[in-house]
């Protein structure tokens, strides 16, 4: 009954959601990496063309290949693709690639370049960018090797610094540096708390769809069959009606009534009687399709309704199976009981416009089996 069940179990639908975040993730990771590298690119070009300095040319180079990167992506974030190579090599090309142009201005400019607030600042918006993606070993990785990359340029310039200067700076000697890497090593742990935040939510979210789904349940399905009941039925029936009207199509409402159910309850309890009603709804589902709902409305009264089905010959195929299904017998507290079903049907627009037209149609047909031979089917003229 795919037009009536739920979307899944909580748990397929907090793997959707978590699903969805690390994609958003992923995403807005990659908007982040236009905006970024653009936003760097177009202040490359300004040392180039207003400063006339050549560290802008090569700033340019290295980022027409991170922005190039960042196209080639576009393939697999608009397939929602969330392979792991993509944050990894993601992640480094964004840290290595800032590495090799703060090194050339390392080297082209002053040795004290490594230990600017400018150099310091990027590396943590980088692994934030990584921390996006709700991965938490990403996040380390990225900390580990920002921290890494940072750390090695220092290394490589430290014995170029000018000491006259650098003695001057707080953060021109080693301890200097400690202090840098152990900001980037913290920065890094509290954006550890993000996926678990997040993990958290989507978690109230499975516990709040598990509470509405218990309540959906409840509301509109048969507690003792599962089956679909009224308020469920005439719900389903509306939109049916409103569906096939637009698309000239015929929907059949089959309205059953047991034969012989009350003797059987009588005769054995009510407990046997339960098992009768299990065993006649399962039966039904058996022969209904994937398209049609099977709603119990009554003690012992069900209602099926068989969409798109071809007319007044498919509407009787429908009913047939049903009656033959259900007749068979069946064993009740080790015992084998048999069942008749009066059934009448009503065709959609022939008998009716309205979910209430067609059920009163249907049940008058029913009536009029259960009056008469009973153990059959009609349609009304």
């Amino acid at each position: 009954m795919s037009q009536v069940d739920l979307p899944g179990t909580p748990s397929d639908i907090f793997t959707e959601l978590l699903m969805q975040e690390v994609h958003r993730g992923e995403r807005i990771s990659w908007i982040f990496r236009w905006v970024v590298h653009g936003f760097t690119f177009l202040l490359a070009m300004v040392v180039l063309l207003v400063q006339r300095d050549i560290v802008g040319l090569y700033g340019m180079c290295l980022l027409t290949l991170t922005l190039g990167y960042n196209g080639f992506l576009t393939y697999f974030i608009r397939r929602r693709r969330t392979d792991l190579w993509i944050r990894y090599v993601s992640v480094t090309v964004d840290i290595v690639f800032l590495t090799l142009y703060n090194a050339i201005d390392t080297f082209v400019h002053s040795p004290l370049t490594p230990v600017t607030t400018a150099t310091l600042v990027l590396y943590p918006v980088l692994i934030f960018m990584a921390s996006l993606r709700q991965d938490r070993k990403l996040i380390v990785y990225a900390t580990l090797l920002a921290a890494f990359c940072m750390n090695v340029l220092f290394a490589l310039a430290y014995p170029n610094f000018d000491r006259s200067i650098a003695d001057q700076l707080i953060c021109g000697d080693i301890l200097g540096e400690i202090y840098r890497t152990a900001y980037v090593l913290l920065f890094g742990f509290l954006l550890l708390f993000i996926p678990s935040t997040i993990n958290r939510l989507l978690k109230a979210q499975k516990n709040m769809i598990e509470h509405n789904l218990e309540n959906f349940e409840k509301a509109h399905h048969d507690t003792l069959t599962g089956l679909a009941n009224r308020r469920l039925l005439m719900d389903f029936l509306t939109k049916s009606i409103a569906l096939s009207g637009r698309k000239n199509r015929r929907v059949a409402v089959i309205y059953l009534d047991l034969d012989g159910f009350k003797p059987i309850n009588d005769k054995l309890g009510h407990d046997a009687g339960d098992q009768v009603l299990v065993c006649v709804a399962k039966r039904i589902l058996s022969v209904v399709r994937e398209s049609d709902l099977a709603s119990r409305v009554g003690g012992d009264e069900f209602v099926v309704v068989a969409q798109e089905i071809d007319g007044r010959s498919g509407a009787e195929i429908m009913a047939q199976r049903i009656l033959q299904a259900v007749q068979e017998p069946m064993m009740i507290e080790q015992t084998k009981q048999s069942l008749g079903v009066s059934i009448g049907v009503a065709i959609y627009p022939q008998h009716g416009q309205t979910a209430e037209e067609l059920l009163h149609v249907a049940d008058k047909a029913m009536y009029l089996v259960k009056n008469g031979s009973k153990s059959d089917f009609t349609i009304l003229d």
